[in-house]
């Protein structure tokens, strides 16, 4: 975990450059229990008295999300490595030693990936407190941007801190750049955490318009907080408030299912809520660079058994969703949601965070629950539909529920972890992973916190159960 040394503190009021400044808050911090305590404001408040500069400083934050944080859709990122920490995937090449323990179940608390996680969350975090400070104490915008810029900054330290908690279990929970509270913090209860998480989303949602800003669904909004509440309370189990927040934004008229499931993951898509802009003009997702493959066998890794098996017979999903090469009587598949590798003339596809299916299956899951059968299985068949799947039809709370867990299973694979995650809340993980995973441990619940960490910074001890 990070936090500001006094002598970059101190340094950072003469670095004028935009570029520097953005760069400077989001990586040149200390570990935040060993330094001395900072003398200075950590970046001039000029940057913030001038919307242009605020919305630079987020979309530096929005493109460490697309490259190097745990959203990246590279082979780093939580999409590929919590693919083979579960069942979606099968690991093929010899030197991706990260995915090999994943894969394995032999992950240590020195592990790279782990660490890069962890750091690079922390390091967001402190980047999106330092811009919260600034637009608070701002004197030149206007209360519009004012409000814009705080409910993103609510939003996306909530949005990371929802991973970090699922990932690492216990966690510090951090609102602050000030060292004297940032030093002396230590792991609070998955309890805390998600209030806090909770909390920062609510107040997102009272600060955002109640209507997308046109900007392509590259920057969060109302909507976008609405999604990460009710997501949280379904983890929470707070049926009611899960079905109302993701009803919410279904019924919003602001985004609708795409019946072309080849329409789904594109970069205009109807069903998009948040996604990350490539970058570059012509460039596409990374997901695409990690998953497809034209030769076989495959170099990297291919969809497993397990979850091919899962799909029903004419699920326009297999399809459409998965793509395939042949060497003699082996077919090798690969997850084919993104379908571009290489740049084209136009960014065509873009990294999805959030899109309206998941609402879909979140309202069917709370309804279920509430045992609202009929409505669970309307908001269920809805997703089936679209798959070209003839629809449930059952009276039963457990095969609804069930079949729920399945169609998440199908609808979401290679997305940001949704599998794991969805095993691990509902108490299914050992039951599915032990049989195949041969180093299986019910600890494997969470990842261990890194090494490095643990040394620096006493407080966060004790190491999570089993590392």
């Amino acid at each position: 975990m990070k936090i500001i040394s006094k002598t970059t503190a101190s340094k950072s009021l003469i670095w004028i450059s935009l570029t520097i400044v953005i760069s400077f808050i989001t990586w040149s911090c200390e570990d935040f229990v060993e330094v001395d305590p900072p003398n200075n404001q950590l970046i001039g408040a000029e940057v913030f008295e001038d919307a242009n500069t605020i919305d630079a400083a987020f979309a530096h934050i929005y493109s460490q999300l697309r490259d190097n944080a745990l959203t990246d859709g590279s082979i780093s990122g939580t999409s590929y490595l919590l693919g083979h920490y579960a069942d979606e995937l099968e690991l093929y090449s010899l030197s991706f030693t990260n995915a090999e323990a994943f894969s394995n179940h032999t992950v240590l608390s020195t592990d790279s990936a782990v660490k890069n996680w962890w750091d690079t969350s922390y390091n967001l975090i402190y980047a999106i407190n330092s811009i919260n400070e600034g637009v608070a104490n701002s004197t030149s915008i206007s209360e519009e941007d004012r409000s814009r810029f705080l409910g993103e900054c609510y939003f996306l330290r909530g949005y990371i801190h929802f991973y970090l908690v699922n990932l690492f279990g216990e966690i510090p929970y951090i609102n602050s750049t000030d060292y004297r509270v940032n030093q002396s913090v230590s792991r609070q209860s998955e309890a805390i955490v998600y209030q806090h998480i909770i909390d920062d989303f609510s107040s997102a949602k009272a600060l955002f318009d109640n209507i997308p800003d046109g900007s392509e669904n590259f920057r969060a909004n109302f909507w976008s907080a609405s999604a990460m509440l009710a997501r949280a309370y379904l983890y929470n189990q707070n049926w009611e408030l899960a079905r109302d927040e993701a009803e919410a934004v279904i019924l919003s008229g602001n985004y609708a299912l795409e019946l072309d499931l080849n329409a789904v993951f594109l970069k205009n898509s109807t069903e998009t809520l948040l996604q990350l802009d490539a970058g570059m003009p012509g460039d596409n997702t990374a997901e695409g660079r990690t998953f497809i493959f034209v030769t076989a066998p495959p170099p990297n890794s291919a969809i497993s058994s397990y979850l091919k098996n899962d799909f029903e017979p004419n699920d326009a999903r297999f399809s459409n969703w998965l793509g395939s090469i042949s060497e003699g009587s082996d077919i090798y598949y690969f997850p084919f949601k993104y379908k571009l590798n290489l740049p084209t003339g136009n960014t065509q596809e873009c990294s999805i965070l959030l899109r309206l299916a998941e609402l879909y299956l979140i309202t069917a899951e709370a309804n279920a629950q509430l045992n609202n059968i009929p409505e669970a299985m309307n908001y269920l068949n809805a997703i089936r539909e679209r798959a070209a799947l003839a629809p449930i039809n059952s009276d039963s709370q457990t095969a609804v529920l069930e079949a729920i867990l399945k169609e998440r299973r199908v609808e979401l694979f290679s997305e940001l972890g949704h599998r794991f995650f969805d095993l691990k809340r509902t108490g299914k993980a050992s039951e599915v992973l032990s049989p195949i995973k041969p180093n299986w441990d019910d600890t494997h619940l969470y990842f261990p916190l890194p090494e490095s960490e643990l040394i620096l910074n006493t407080n966060l001890q004790p190491q999570n159960s089993g590392y």
